[in-house]
């Protein structure tokens, strides 16, 4: 049994994901005093099985994620991916140069970079539970440097039943730069099957 992805209104989970991500560049303005904006330049739906040959033509080299579990009756691993130097780019424009010097991601790197992620993922998921009028609870966010491979193998070993990817090309902008990166949203079967059964209910 699968799910017909080509169903999926993505027109409505693009909106659902432009609500968390305006309300996560609010709290990140607030938090850094800077003008924060964080778009969403476009989304798409696979199995993870698929992933990897598309990720590897927009991804390279070292990756800084951030992880987080999410419970509930939507359950999976969200996270945030960043290429090293991008993550090491956007951590020291948010701290004004207090971190990430020479381009590394230190441990203060890390810690902004993990409360960047929280925040992101926590109100993107947010979004879906009150769509969904669930309760989603979240693990602790987990920050790695790794590759491609090794993340996606994670994914699998880590919560087995996962076997659908929604990916999110996103854009922060800041006024001195703008940095690239990706939400992805791993679920099974029985989440993704509700999360569509509710973006139908949401424009119908």
């Amino acid at each position: 049994m699968s799910i017909d992805l080509s169903k999926i209104d993505t027109d409505a989970l693009n909106e659902l994901f432009n609500i968390g991500l305006h309300r996560a560049a609010a709290s990140l303005s607030e938090l850094t005093g800077q003008r924060i904006v964080v778009d969403l330049p476009r989304l798409w739906i696979c199995p993870i099985d698929e992933m990897q040959p598309r990720l590897t033509r927009l991804l390279d080299g070292e990756l800084a994620t951030v992880h987080q579990i999410f419970r509930g009756p939507v359950a999976g691993d969200a996270m945030l991916v960043l290429e090293y130097e991008k993550a090491a780019l956007l951590t020291g424009l948010m701290t004004e140069g207090a971190v990430a010097l020479g381009g590394r991601l230190d441990q203060s790197a890390r810690e902004v970079l993990a409360e960047v992620g929280n925040i992101i993922l926590s109100a993107c998921l947010s979004a879906f539970g009150d769509m969904l009028k669930v309760s989603v609870t979240f693990s602790v966010p987990r920050i790695q440097v790794e590759l491609l491979e090794e993340l996606l193998r994670s994914l699998v070993v880590d919560m087995q039943d996962l076997q659908y990817a929604l990916v999110a090309a996103t854009q922060f902008r800041l006024s001195e730069a703008e940095v690239g990166g990706y939400l992805i949203v791993a679920v099974g079967m029985s989440s993704l099957s509700l999360i569509t059964r509710a973006l139908a209910a949401r424009v119908a």
